[in-house]
């Protein structure tokens, strides 16, 4: 009876906190209807801060952002979002925000079974290939364990299902590689020198502005290796980007 008990209060206490994120979502909302974007950026982030991943506030955010055309906090932003859940509103405002910016890095060309594997992994969120991969493992298992000796068609089935969950399984872990694993951030600096060493004294080899988004590759101290979409590599201050 006790543990019911304290069930119940652990359920309400969360039905009163989801109750009360609703209506700081709506308050934000209404907040940049009204055009004031810095308090509902405020609001929004109040949210966040209690480890509520959302793709849709981190989208409005970024749209708040936007509106005060700070692109750097903008870009962040959407591809904050785009990491959860894959929007064409969220895709379309990022390429309006990558307009903005100063640095426009062609990327190397990919081979294009890469390409088709790429479009084909951003059809789906990691979470959702996950569940297909889950799923089809489930029934395989369940098949294997029915399955009758002279069942062709069976096993079929069953041979279908394991190649179904292998290819499902392998675009999980490739997504998972992509948003998890791959450490991404956004200069959020001006101006950000590359250098060819950890060093303030080693010699710069070019120079990224606010808004370009990088991948980290190394860290020692308050410096980062990185690389860019064209292939080049450098060394950078932590200070000058925010990581996704």
């Amino acid at each position: 009876i006790k543990m019911k008990k304290i069930l119940n209060i652990l359920l309400l206490f969360s039905s009163i906190s989801v109750y009360a994120d609703g209506l700081l979502f709506e308050k934000a909302n209404k907040l940049y209807s009204e055009e004031k974007y810095s308090e509902a950026i405020l609001l929004y982030s109040s949210i966040l801060e209690k480890n509520i991943e959302s793709s849709e506030i981190y989208y409005n955010i970024g749209n708040c952002f936007y509106k005060q055309e700070n692109w750097p906090y903008a870009i962040w932003n959407y591809e904050k979002s785009l990491k959860i859940k894959k929007n064409k509103k969220t895709i379309h405002n990022l390429y309006l925000s990558n307009l903005k910016i100063i640095d426009k890095i062609e990327p190397l060309p990919e081979l294009f079974y890469i390409q088709w594997w790429k479009t084909i992994e951003d059809l789906f969120t990691i979470y959702t290939w996950q569940l297909f991969a889950l799923i089809s493992i489930w029934i395989f298992a369940i098949l294997k364990i029915l399955e009758k000796r002279n069942s062709a068609q069976q096993k079929r089935q069953i041979n279908i299902l394991l190649i179904i969950f292998i290819i499902c399984a392998s675009f999980a872990y490739s997504s998972y590689t992509d948003s998890v694993i791959k450490k991404e951030a956004i200069i959020i600096s001006s101006t950000a020198s590359i250098n060819s060493a950890p060093s303030e004294k080693s010699s710069r080899l070019f120079l990224l502005h606010s808004g370009t988004k990088i991948e980290i590759i190394d860290q020692i101290q308050q410096w980062s290796e990185i690389k860019i979409k064209n292939g080049n590599t450098g060394w950078i201050e932590r200070n000058k980007f925010k990581e996704l």
